[in-house]
Formats: C-alpha cells, structure tokens, sequence
C-alpha cells in the first residue's frame, strides 16, 4: 500500500505543482500558535515538515485568523486548508482528505469528584466553550447539565485554576495542552463523549490536489503523528483508587486459582510420570524376554488405555474446577446467607459431580446428605462446614479443601461489609440522639422529617441507594446544631438577627461532619443546602432554582412543614390545612412548587403523621 501510494504521489507531483499552499488557524494551540520568540509553532508545523520531508513537496504554511482561512480556500488563494472538521454544511463546497489527527470530545472533572457516569454531572456546572457543538451531544445524554461559557480555553483555565469550576468540556487533545501548560493534567480524568477527526480540505473540484495530499498522508505512520502529539502533550495515566482494589481482589483470586492449578499440575505430573515409568519397566522385560512378547505388548496396550482414561478425567475436573472459580466469583456479590449457601452447594456439585451436598453455613442449613464432611474456615474461625454423600479420592478431596478456604475467605470479606455499613448507620443514630439531648426542641423533628422526605421521594420515584440516602439526610439534616450554643437554641422567645446569623452556621456544619463518612459525600451536599429558597434568597451559598440540588429541595419542604406543625414556646404549631396554606403561599418563593403540589396531595389524603410535639 505505501508503494502504490508513493507511486501516486510521484505521479501527481510532475502533473500538477510541487508547491502546497495550506492556510491554518494562527491561533489553534497546540496544533498551531506562535512561540515565546514569535515563530509559528505546534502540531500542523511539525506534521507538515514531516510530509514535506517524505513528499519532497513544498509546503507553505499561511497563518492567519480561521474565518478568513475559508475564505482564502473559496478564493483560491490558497490549495488548502488544515485541520478542519467536516460537516455536512462544508461538504457542499469543500473536498476532504483521510483523517488526520483524532480528536476526540470528553468531560473532563477533577478525580476527586464522585463522577462515574453523565447522569453525576447534575450536581457541577460545567465549563465550555461559546459557540462549542458538543453541548448538544452532552445535553441529549443529560438534559439537567448546567453550563458555564469561556470565550477562550485559556479564561476557562483560570476559572479551573481559581476552582470555579471543577468540570468542563472539551475536545481531549486541545484540553489536555492546555491542563499540561497549567500543571493540572494529572488532576483530572474524563468521560468520553464522542469520536471526531480533523482532516485537510481543498475546493470542490480540485480533486488532483486532493490525491496529492492524500498520497502523502499514507507515507504518514500512526505512530510519526502520535510522536508529534507527544512533543506538546506528555502522557499521563492516573490510575483510579476503584480500579486499584479490583486489581487487588482480583490477583488475589488469580493467585489462589493459580496456586490451586499449579497443584493439580503437578499432581497430574506424578500420575504421568508413574504411568510412564511403568511402561519404560514393562518394554525392558519386552526386550528381555522375547518369549513374552506378545503377553508384554498386550499389557503395554492396556496401560495406554488407562493413561487416556486418566487424562480424559484429570481433563474433566480440570474444566469443572474452572467453571467452579468462575461461578465463585460472583458470590462476592451475595450479602443474603441462605443464598449464598444455596449457590455454593450447586457449585460444589458440578465441581466434583457430587450425588447429595450439604452445606451448613451460620446458621443456615441447605440440602441433605451423609458421608465426608469438610470445614468452611478462615483464620482458624470457622463459619460452617459441608457435607458429601459419595466416595472421594485424594486429588478431589485436595481440590475441595482448597476450594473451601477461598469460599471462607469470601465470606469473611462479606461479613466485614455488613458490619461497616451496620457501623455507619449507628454512628448517624448516636449522632441524632446527642442532637437530642444537646437540643430538647429537635427531639423526634429529626425523623419526622426523615419519614417526610422519603415519602416525598417516593412520589418522584427515587428508589434504592438514594431514597436511602434521603432517609439518613433527613434524619442528619440539623446536625450542625451541635455548633450553636445552647442558650440560642433553647431560648424561649424570637431570636434576634445577631443570634439567628449564629444560628444560620448549622448547614455548613452539618456538611463539614457528614462529608467524612465514606460514600456520603452527596448526603452532606443536600444537608448543606436545605435551607436555601427557590428564589435565591436562602443560605449559606445563595442558591437558586434547578441550582439547588432536588434532594435538597425536598428537605427543605419536609423539614418547613414539620416545623410549621410543631409547637414552640413563642407559638403554637399550625393545623394541617393552615401548613398547606403556608406551603402554597410560599411555592415559587421559598419552596420548589413541583415538589410542593406533590406533597400538598400527599397530606389531603392523610399523610400528615397527626403529631403535636415540641420540636
């Protein structure tokens, strides 16, 4: 293909010009830009050496702003121009060469940031160029992203740099130029959005330029571009914590595979070895006694025989014991202790070809069988045992044993997850409960609003993780309390502005606490601000609208209404009918009037929990 194409170059090179002229965007870093001495410099610069290089062709580059590169192309002054996308509008008039360079569209956010999927990006205001095509590609995945529009990458570095913004969008190499200038590239890590390519592009009709072009494109390697790309851009690859412990999980069960088949290759090896010291016995009798010949060959035939059946059954428990680790591995994943020991004793069965197993696990028992039992244990702790009806040898009894201490080690790994998240939810309970006794009027409000807002979340069909989220938000929702001093928060009569600003920290408190603990990060954000206002006017940070996260929305709702219907020691708590007023008088203004309908209905059909406790 190189021959052909350089032929074809050779030849378009003596009936047409040795001279290309290619008009360029002066101000396109990093694939062209001037230097600190004022030289053009960058990507296209070095490419088109290069081609000129292999070609022998003459390539003038003429810089100059990219409108007027078009029109230069449209007026024929100039054979072409660089580094352009094609669209179906520069179709109409343009011809385009093979791809380039890719170029390919991403969301870059700071690794710090709970970002896995476009649907996390609900929560940050996204940085991006005016006038940049790719929002529309973004908003269709997800219509609640927010913008912020930099009329240039190096005003939206600033903004990065001053942490205005934590993501944005762009195209991957051009970013990544401008991150690597700033020291921030290792900082970041990206979702990528969509694939483009830049091309060279000549006026229709001049298709003998074209071919010239794309002659020398081909004598191009991929890897002569990558290491032009490599002289602006340097290479980094951040690896992510997640990633780090599949890695680790996941070389510990290869290694212990691994260890096991080692095992079972080398007792294969013995076997072998054995089997093949008998015939090198039985063909030196042959040569012996020649008398014997025939009763000698006999024996050797059968001895063939059975190392065939041997392997074909070591081959046998060799694929079941794969298919067994496997299947094992997807009972990490198992939290439920009858289904866990339902599973493995179906994994147990294929392993082996077993008639019964039983398998006793905590406290669950399943299946039935008599005969050789085997301990489930782990760090001399057991956790149960196995049953197997039928006769055993010594290789599926090994294989077995060391199958158990990986299923042990499983669910010691589970039962450690139970208790963390068992210990997580205490520490919010003890958290609420010193809440309490700390603040006499909060007693009971705290989970009043945490059973209002998961009604409310229900009604929007948050479920799952979420919905229980909302729950422990509720119930943490006034934790910064602890904060305020007491005389503030049980005094008797109105507050005054001074004591009302003090009061006023608890959100930002709240979300300082809740933010150390491990997976709650968003919990702490809706806490944060759940007393800011539909119209802006709420604290700390003055949100406004769709700015304020829906979750927070919705505390903000559960916890006014309990608070309307409670009693305080300067006023009496409002009947149900006169709350729902206060709610509809205020949708618009302090609530989001969406979530207000909803939980307006809600309380008509007899939602309201009927209490009139100090709180």
């Amino acid at each position: 293909m190189r021959g052909v194409a350089f032929f074809f170059l050779i030849l378009s090179v003596f009936v047409f010009s040795q001279h290309l002229r290619i008009a360029l965007d002066e101000d396109y870093a990093p694939f062209s830009f001037y230097d600190e001495s004022g030289n053009l410099a960058g990507i296209s610069v070095d490419f088109w050496k290069l081609f000129s290089e292999k070609t022998g062709i003459e390539v003038e580059l003429v810089p100059v702003k990219w409108q007027l590169a078009q029109q230069m192309v449209l007026e024929k002054k100039v054979d072409a121009i660089d580094q352009i996308f094609k669209t179906p509008e520069r179709e109409e008039f343009l011809s385009f060469s093979k791809p380039v360079f890719e170029m390919r569209s991403c969301v870059f956010f700071r690794k710090d940031l709970p970002v896995k999927t476009f649907s996390d990006l609900s929560s940050y205001v996204v940085g991006a160029l005016r006038g940049e095509g790719m929002v529309d590609v973004l908003l269709r995945k997800n219509p609640d992203v927010r913008f912020e529009f930099f009329d240039n990458y190096s005003s939206m570095m600033e903004a990065l740099k001053k942490r205005e913004i934590s993501v944005f969008l762009g195209d991957d190499v051009v970013a990544r130029y401008y991150l690597s200038k700033e020291g921030l590239l290792s900082d970041f890590l990206t979702l990528h959005l969509e694939t483009n390519y830049l091309h060279v592009a000549v006026l229709k009709g001049n298709e003998s330029i074209l071919e010239t072009v794309n002659s020398g494109l081909s004598l191009v390697s991929e890897d002569e571009r990558n290491e032009i790309i490599r002289r602006y851009i340097p290479l980094i690859v951040v690896t992510p914590p997640w990633l780090m412990k599949v890695v680790f999980y996941g070389s510990v069960l290869f290694s212990t595979a691994l260890g096991i088949s080692l095992a079972f290759v080398y007792l294969l090896r013995r076997k072998v070895e054995e089997k093949t010291l008998q015939l090198k016995l039985k063909n030196e009798e042959l040569k012996a006694q020649n008398e014997e010949i025939e009763a000698l060959y006999q024996e050797v035939s059968a001895n063939q025989e059975e190392i065939e059946r041997l392997y074909s059954e070591i081959r046998e428990l060799n694929d079941r014991f794969r298919h067994s680790i496997k299947e094992l591995s997807k009972l990490v994943f198992i939290e439920d202790t009858s289904k866990f020991a339902s599973e493995l004793a179906e994994i147990i069965r294929d392993l082996i070809g077993a008639k019964s197993v039983k398998v006793v696990l905590d406290d669950q028992v399943i299946g039935e069988a008599s005969g050789e039992t085997f301990e489930i244990s782990h760090s001399k702790e057991s956790h149960g045992y196995v049953v197997i009806e039928g006769d055993l040898d010594e290789d599926e009894r090994e294989v077995l044993q060391a199958f158990l201490n990986i299923v042990s080690a499983i669910h010691t790994y589970i039962e450690m997850v139970r208790k963390e998240k068992k210990l997580h939810r205490d520490i919010v309970r003890t958290w609420v409960r010193a809440l309490e006794y700390y603040d006499y009027y909060t007693k009971g409000h705290s989970e009043e609003v945490a059973y209002y807002a998961v009604e409310i979340g229900k009604m929007f069909n948050v479920d799952g993780e979420k919905l229980e989220k909302l729950y422990w938000a509720g119930l943490l929702h006034d934790i910064g309390k602890i904060y305020v001093p007491q005389v503030i928060l049980n005094k008797t009569d109105k507050l005054n502005e001074s004591e009302f600003d003090v009061v006023k920290i608890h959100p930002v408190k709240g979300y300082e606490l809740v933010r150390e603990i491990d997976g709650f990060e968003d919990v702490a954000l809706w806490i944060r601000h759940h007393h800011e206002r539909w119209d802006g006017k709420g604290y700390p940070d003055g949100l406004k609208g769709e700015e304020i996260e829906f979750e927070a929305r919705i505390l903000c709702v559960a916890d006014s209404y309990q608070a309307m219907r409670s009693d305080r020691p300067y006023k009496k708590g409002k009947t149900v009918e006169e709350s729902i007023q206060e709610l509809l008088r205020n949708a618009g203004r302090q609530f989001d009037p969406v979530i207000v309908k909803k939980f307006v209905e809600f309380l008509r059909k007899g939602g309201d929990l009927g209490t009139g406790h100090q709180g």
